[in-house]
């Protein structure tokens, strides 16, 4: 088996890297914003600042991306949560990734991912 193999059967999707900052909020009482760094037709990446899980007791979560851009009530499921490593090593501020797996989406739901990924991604990851 080689190394990566785990990883490549897991994801059935391409992974494409976000151009444009696009926030995504979990449905839950206690919310902070998360940037989505990564996202595909199955699942995306969320960084956020160290404090609780991000996606935590969330059955569904909303991307914004401006004002033409939102999409509400997508459903995950959280598949890991981990620290990253700061850049800086000064920095006081920790930072998380989750990362999440899209549930069964409505028909309008994959229309908006499709655009989202048409139009906010980058072409080459």
């Amino acid at each position: 088996m080689q190394p990566n193999s785990f990883h490549s059967e897991r994801r059935r999707h391409r992974r494409f890297e976000v151009k444009t900052l696009a926030i995504a909020v979990p449905n839950k009482p206690t919310s902070q914003v998360g940037r989505i760094i990564n996202i595909s037709k199955g699942g995306m990446a969320v960084r956020y600042l160290d404090q609780e899980d991000w996606a935590d007791d969330a059955d569904t979560i909303d991307i914004l991306i401006d004002s033409n851009f939102f999409m509400t009530n997508i459903p995950v499921q959280n598949v890991n949560d981990f620290k990253v490593e700061n850049q800086v090593s000064f920095s006081v501020m920790n930072e998380r990734q989750c990362c999440v797996q899209f549930g069964t989406l409505s028909s309008d739901q994959v229309i908006l991912l499709d655009e989202f990924i048409s139009e906010h991604t980058a072409s080459n990851t």
